[in-house]
C-alpha cells in the first residue's frame, strides 16, 4: 500500500476486503492505491500478486450511465488522421502476422469499436473483412455466436470489469490459429502509478502490465507477441493442446 500520496498526504488504509483478481480470479490482491482528492476521490487500486493486474473493485467504478457519457464525448472519426496513424500501431503487427498465417480475405471482429468505427475499414483496405461490434455503439450480439481468423481490442480492456470472462469470450469467437490483437497503455512501476496519467480516465478500471500478459497468455497456450508500448497480439493454438 502506498504510504502517501502524490501530494504529501497520508492516505488511510481501505476497510474493504480485498476483491479477487478479475483477470485470473487469484485472492492474493493487496490495495496498491487510493485517490486522495479530485474526481476520482476514494477509488481503489488493488494489485494482484499473481498476474499482475491492477483494477478497481466494483463499489469505486462508475455506473453504466456515466461510463455512456464519457465515451460520448469521444471525438474519434475515420476521416481524423491522427487516429488512423494512432490505430496503425496495432494495424501494421497485426497484418503482418495474417500475411503469413492466413489467406486474403480474413475474417474479423473489432470488439469495441465505438462511435467512429474506423480499424474495420483500415483492415478492410488491406483485403480483410472485419465486422464490428460495440456495448453501446454497434450492439449485436449475435456476431459473438461465430468464429473470426482474428479480433481486436483497441483501447478496451482497460474499461472491462470482468476481463477474465470478456477474454475468454473472445478466445471461445476465436477459430484455431486466429489471433486476438489488443492495444491498451501497460503499467511499469507501482511507484509511478498514482502519476501515471492514463490512470486518470474514469472509465479505466483494469491496467495489465506486461507480465500480465505473460501470466495470461501462459494459463491458454497462447503465443505471446509483445510490441513496444502499447500493442501485444496472441495466437490461439492450432489444436487443443498447447504450442
Amino acid at each position: 500500500m502506498c504510504a502517501r500520496c502524490p501530494d504529501g498526504q497520508m492516505m488511510m488504509p481501505s476497510m474493504q476486503a480485498a476483491p479477487a483478481c478479475p483477470l485470473c480470479a487469484a485472492v492474493a490482491t493487496k490495495l496498491c492505491y487510493q485517490q486522495a482528492k479530485g474526481a476520482l476521490t476514494g477509488r481503489r487500486y488493488w494489485h494482484c500478486q499473481q498476474c499482475q493486474l491492477i483494477h478497481v473493485a466494483a463499489a469505486d467504478q462508475l455506473t453504466a450511465e456515466q461510463e455512456k457519457a464519457e465515451y460520448d464525448l469521444h471525438q474519434n472519426s475515420p476521416a481524423d488522421v491522427g487516429y488512423r496513424t494512432f490505430l496503425d500501431r496495432l494495424v501494421q503487427p497485426l497484418v503482418a502476422q495474417l500475411q503469413q498465417t492466413h489467406q486474403k480475405p480474413a475474417q474479423g471482429l473489432d470488439f469495441g469499436c465505438g462511435p467512429g468505427p474506423t480499424l474495420a475499414s483500415m483492415l478492410n483496405d488491406y483485403g480483410h473483412h472485419c465486422a464490428n461490434y460495440d456495448l453501446y455503439y454497434a450492439y449485436q450480439p449475435e456476431l459473438l455466436k461465430h468464429q473470426y481468423d482474428f479480433i481486436t481490442c483497441t483501447e478496451v480492456v482497460e474499461h472491462l470489469a470482468q476481463p477474465g470472462l470478456v477474454l475468454q469470450q473472445l478466445l471461445d469467437c476465436l477459430k484455431p490459429g486466429g489471433w486476438l490483437a489488443i492495444m491498451t497503455q501497460r503499467w511499469t512501476a507501482l511507484e509511478r502509478f498514482a502519476g501515471w496519467r492514463y490512470r486518470h480516465d474514469p472509465t479505466h478500471i483494469s491496467f495489465f502490465h506486461e507480465q500480465t500478459f505473460r501470466c495470461w497468455a501462459h494459463l491458454h497456450g497462447l503465443q505471446l507477441h509483445l510490441h513496444p508500448r502499447d500493442v501485444v497480439l496472441l495466437r490461439k493454438p492450432l489444436t487443443d493442446k498447447h504450442p
